[in-house]
């Protein structure tokens, strides 16, 4: 089976899904150089080295029958498979006991299928959900690939695309057990860049001579400048230079910089709107004031410029808020950036402030609620925390250490009126018997007619989670609940997927675009296929219909667990509390 025929039956599934789903629904870049390794920055395509050879197999052998004078009691003629060793291109730090995805998970599809697929993941995920995904089955220790000529080192390509998704420290933790990760040119490119702008500038310039010995491109002569700019050896500075000159590199831009630092240049750096990567990194090493029109994209190029402090607060926040979403931010880094936002008076931030949410405003709420020490004050923060924050920051590392303050509230009737939102948010961030106790609460201020139409925008969340049952629920009180005949088309898309994470998996195959029977399905094409389909939208932005399909294939293929989270962050964005 092909990456093309699972996309086939996707595409298929669009009058299963109408049949499967009807009783639920309610009435009515530009290209690198020739020869150069591509950059993650802007985000990557699937770059080309030379083949590499693949790897011998081991095989199993039949021992022969041993001479008379041997043990009696040896068996003969029994055939003995040689254990072997992990292939250090399928190493992995994640199995199925540990967040990761079943070994066989690329079974029975060609090679060239999968290094197509695991190229095509995107950069830009914002969901939490398929970042996760990814993120696991990029690191899943395989036990084998299918026929077909070997383009790149497939740990590589992995690593490649973690760091085109912000994983830098996943991409870090594959290099370990795959250091060949590092001698393919692509993938150490993107490996350098993620780690000089996530902070670790060091690790990355150690790496820098040994890479520049290795590959013959301008680009890593340029790593070396700015290495060099780092780590204060500017004397050599006009020698690589002149190197990189030699080499027939061009970049009038990336030479001035490099002119500048080395006579002490401090003026701010001007005219410099969209900059490679390199000449990011050399303004960001210079000490040169940060030309304020720049515009960057990527997770480790805005992670870097929020860390940036002597950039104004409001634009090192929203470069912060973006690399979070991207996945180039976590939790304590997002912290640290916070300990520059000036205490509000916590009085000031009220629900209605929330209605009109910024990124300083999150920033200070956070900060409030974690110096806040009474429990009715803080249950007040949290709530504003909560409806000013995106269902993606939620699920996210802002989500999480909201999450952490969450965690000092009492499960009593004084909490009630925030039980719905703190269910929600560990459900969210995956703490699904964590949340079943303030399930439970909002659900008694809802029998009590108390909670104010909260507990139908959270109970949909829990029963795709199976801790409550859909049946339990009327229908007409609960569109009344989220807005009356105004909320009808959200009702339906949530039964929609509410239906196919239930019935999905059990839904028969459909056939193949050719008419022929189905065979079984690879679990990392399904996954992929659903990402790569997905992408920048996310969950929330994948109409119901559509997603719904998505998610009936992951059940079938046997993840339900990740159609389950999707899906969640799906059904969390179609009910977010205050919409």
């Amino acid at each position: 089976m092909t990456a093309s025929s699972n996309r086939h039956r996707l595409g298929g599934l669009t009058a299963l899904a109408l049949v499967l789903l009807a009783p639920a629904v309610l009435a009515q870049q530009s290209p690198a150089p020739t020869g150069a390794p591509l950059s993650l920055f802007p985000p990557p395509q699937a770059t080309q080295p030379m083949a590499e050879p693949a790897p011998d197999q081991p095989v199993g052998e039949e021992l022969a029958a041993p001479p008379a004078t041997g043990d009696a009691r040896s068996p003969r003629g029994v055939m003995v498979e040689e254990l072997k060793a992990q292939d250090p291109e399928l190493a992995g730090t994640l199995g199925p006991d540990n967040g990761g995805l079943p070994a066989d998970l690329w079974h029975g599809l060609p090679r060239a299928d999968v290094e197509a697929l695991v190229a095509g993941i995107p950069a830009g995920l914002t969901s939490p959900a398929l970042r996760a995904a990814a993120s696991s089955l990029l690191l899943t220790s395989a036990d084998g690939l299918g026929s077909g000529e070997k383009t790149r080192n497939f740990a590589a390509l992995r690593a490649e695309a973690l760091l085109r998704i912000g994983n830098a420290d996943g991409a870090d933790a594959l290099r370990n057990v795959a250091p060949a990760v590092l001698e393919d040119e692509g993938a150490a490119l993107a490996w350098l860049e993620m780690q000089f702008f996530a902070g670790n500038r060091q690790a990355a310039c150690d790496q820098a001579p040994g890479l520049l010995s290795r590959f013959q491109h301008p680009v890593w002569q340029k790593w070396q400048i700015v290495c060099q700019v780092a780590n204060g050896q500017t004397d050599a500075v006009y020698l690589s230079l002149d190197l990189m000159r030699e080499q027939g590199d061009k970049d009038d831009l990336f030479a001035r910089l490099a002119e500048g630092v080395v006579a002490g240049n401090k003026t701010p750096v001007k005219g410099v709107l969209e900059p490679t990567a390199t000449q990011l990194a050399l303004i960001l090493v210079s000490g040169r004031p940060f030309p304020p029109e720049t515009k960057l994209a990527g997770p480790g190029p805005l992670a870097a410029l929020a860390r940036l402090t002597s950039l104004p607060l409001p634009q090192r926040l929203a470069a912060a808020e973006r690399a979070l979403a991207l996945g180039g931010l976590d939790g304590a880094g997002l912290l640290s950036i916070y300990e520059s936002v000036p205490d509000a008076d916590a009085k000031l931030l009220t629900v209605a402030t929330a209605k009109k949410p910024t990124a300083l405003l999150r920033a200070q709420v956070l900060k409030a609620l974690r110096a806040e020490p009474t429990p009715a004050a803080k249950a007040g923060l949290f709530k504003v925390a909560m409806l000013a924050s995106s269902t993606e920051q939620q699920a996210g590392a802002y989500g999480a250490l909201l999450l952490e303050e969450a965690r000092q509230f009492r499960l009593t009737v004084g909490f009630a009126s925030i039980a719905p939102l703190v269910a929600r948010l560990h459900l969210l961030q995956g703490e699904k018997t964590a949340a079943l106790p303030w399930i439970n609460l909002a659900r008694d201020d809802f029998n009590a007619s108390k909670d104010e139409g909260a507990f139908a925008r959270l109970w949909p969340l829990a029963a795709a989670h199976d801790l409550v049952r859909e049946t339990d629920f009327d229908r007409a009180r609960w569109i009344r609940d989220l807005g009356g005949e105004s909320a009808r088309d959200t009702a339906d898309g949530v039964l929609i997927l509410l239906t196919a994470l239930h019935g999905g998996k059990d839904a028969p195959l459909p056939p193949l675009a050719d008419g022929s029977a189905p065979a079984g399905q690879v679990k990392g094409a399904v996954l992929l296929d659903a990402v790569n389909a997905m992408g920048k939208d996310g969950p929330i932005g994948t109409p119901a219909l559509d997603l719904s399909e998505i998610l009936i294939n992951l059940s079938r293929a046997g993840l339900p667990e990740q159609a389950r989270r999707i899906g969640a962050e799906a059904i969390a964005g179609l009910l977010r509390p205050g919409a």
